[in-house]
């Protein structure tokens, strides 16, 4: 009789919980987009199914921070301080998820879910960064605190920050939302220009270490270059100027893009 082999178990790696943890809240940021895409017209058939799965998936990674997964190196979190930020994400997220759940059974996204999404996406973002912060200094101890492990911080933040420009420009799109967002998108953009060139080639005042090898220099000059490529986009938005549907995609393509070499950077700097 021949057996089917079981899942081999990943060896335990103290920076997963970090990493995936920063993970959820980009999947937060991906979905929230997704939703915002599609009451714009732009993608929502295949926006509105990634909600769908990714709903499932933010679900079952928050399970696997809190109870462990073997088979992909993860021990249960028994830290009170974490199992607390835990909670209050998990708390946050049945409500934001009960919007997701509203727009999936509606084919569509309605000006209501909008709002609703613009009113509580802010606390959403709040508790998961308690968390993944949570993790972050119980997986480096003192070592988090380092400028080494500011700059791998300041890559993770990055990545979510390609989603945050976006949705600040979409947000923008809509009337009530117009002025304050472009406030939002202001900031952001500078935030996003300090960042990245930071990461490149230092800021200590931010305390970002330049790029610590040449492979993590060569993937964050590729992000640098796309994101050269959607700035006059948002600076458009920021001075009040219309910004088409097109732009707007356009950008959507270049943020999520922009999350692979961010990815590989992060990578890097947590097996340095």
């Amino acid at each position: 009789m021949i057996l089917a082999a079981s899942p081999a178990e990943a060896e335990p790696n103290n920076t997963r919980p970090f990493t995936l943890a920063e993970r959820q809240l980009l999947l937060i940021e991906r979905m929230t987009n997704s939703a915002l895409l599609a009451a714009l017209g732009i993608d929502a058939s295949p926006g509105l199914s990634s909600i769908h799965w990714s709903r499932g998936r933010f679900d079952r990674m928050q399970t696997d921070l809190r109870e462990g997964n073997p088979y992909i190196g993860l021990s249960p979190t028994t830290e009170p301080k974490i199992l607390e930020t835990l909670d209050q994400a998990d708390s946050r997220w049945r409500h934001y998820d009960s919007i997701f759940g509203e727009i999936v059974a509606s084919g569509k996204v309605s000006e209501a879910q909008v709002d609703a999404l613009a009113v509580s996406h802010a606390n959403m973002i709040e508790a998961l960064r308690q968390m993944v912060d949570s993790y972050g200094y119980f997986v480096y101890g003192g070592r988090y605190h380092s400028i080494l492990s500011s700059t791998i911080n300041g890559t993770g933040r990055l990545r979510a920050s390609t989603q945050l420009v976006l949705r600040s420009l979409m947000m923008a799109a809509y009337h009530d939302y117009a002025t304050e967002q472009r406030q939002q998108l202001a900031q952001s953009t500078k935030e996003f220009d300090e960042t990245i060139n930071g990461l490149i080639e230092g800021n200590p005042e931010r305390r970002l270490l330049p790029a610590a090898t040449r492979e993590i220099r060569g993937e964050l000059m590729k992000v640098d270059e796309m994101w050269t490529e959607i700035r006059p986009i948002l600076e458009r938005a920021v001075a009040g100027e219309a910004v088409t549907k097109d732009q707007i995609a356009t950008v959507a393509r270049y943020a999520n893009d922009m999350a692979v070499p961010l990815t590989m950077a992060l990578m890097m700097y947590l097996s340095v």
